[in-house]
């Protein structure tokens, strides 16, 4: 049994994870989490290839993260991870994006299930991840229960076809794809930056399914979905600003 479940892995930010003023996407955001939640659970031995052995799998349901300040190009920065236990269905893991000087730019808290690979439905965590002494750090914002709101009106919309280059290792598409298409969504002319996301993920979309995004634009937020060629909602986001 690993002696701590805090973990901590230190990157710098690439040229592919920054936009045109040099500032890390909230999609590279969430791949650089997927790394560092991936690297912790092999160390915690219930790794996505330990699940797979079982015929199960880790899936993320929820997001909610907010931006302090924007990682820059080339930046150091040292990503913080924790994981919590939750009620046997659901379980919580933290995180943190701290500079060098340990100043907290991004905080998160991301909702997890685990499935089974055959039926694709939810499934209770194992004796193993139940076993598993969490942390007992707070997390890093309050757990949320309210839904999103649904748009009542489209400001604008775009269609995405599904390739095999968004699939991941449970072959369907990588949660960083959603919030890449999500923001694909609104005018060129919006520029703002949010300060945070609460994102939603309620289905899986595989290769050749094809999606609509669509947004509605707020005065201080836009609310987003993405909704696939059955008319299902795969994926709710709310972007602060």
């Amino acid at each position: 049994m690993p002696q701590t479940t805090i973990y901590s892995e230190s990157f710098n930010i690439r040229a592919s994870e920054v936009d045109n003023d040099s500032d890390i996407t909230i999609a590279a955001i969430c791949e650089l989490f997927q790394e560092v939640a991936g690297n912790h659970a092999l160390q915690l031995n219930f790794d996505i290839t330990d699940l797979h052995k079982q015929g199960l799998t880790w899936v993320l349901h929820r997001m909610d993260i907010q931006v302090k300040s924007f990682p820059k190009w080339r930046q150091k920065v040292t990503i913080e991870t924790w994981p919590a236990a939750g009620d046997g269905l659901r379980a919580y893991r933290n995180y943190r994006i701290l500079d060098e000087d340990q100043n907290e730019l991004v905080v998160c808290l991301s909702y997890w299930m685990i499935i089974n690979l055959k039926t694709r439905r939810p499934t209770r965590m194992t004796e193993e991840i139940l076993n598993t002494r969490f942390s007992d750090r707070d997390h890093t914002l309050p757990i949320k229960s309210s839904k999103i709101s649904k748009l009542t009106n489209v400001d604008a919309s775009k269609r995405i076809v599904v390739r095999k280059s968004d699939l991941d290792m449970n072959q369907h598409v990588n949660n960083a794809r959603y919030m890449e298409w999500l923001i694909e969504a609104l005018p060129a002319s919006y520029n703002q930056k949010p300060t945070g996301v609460d994102i939603v993920f309620l289905r899986e979309s595989i290769y050749g399914d094809t999606l609509t995004s669509s947004v509605q634009q707020q005065e201080k937020h836009t609310l987003h979905t993405l909704v696939n060629q059955k008319d299902e909602i795969v994926a709710q986001a709310e972007f602060y600003y």
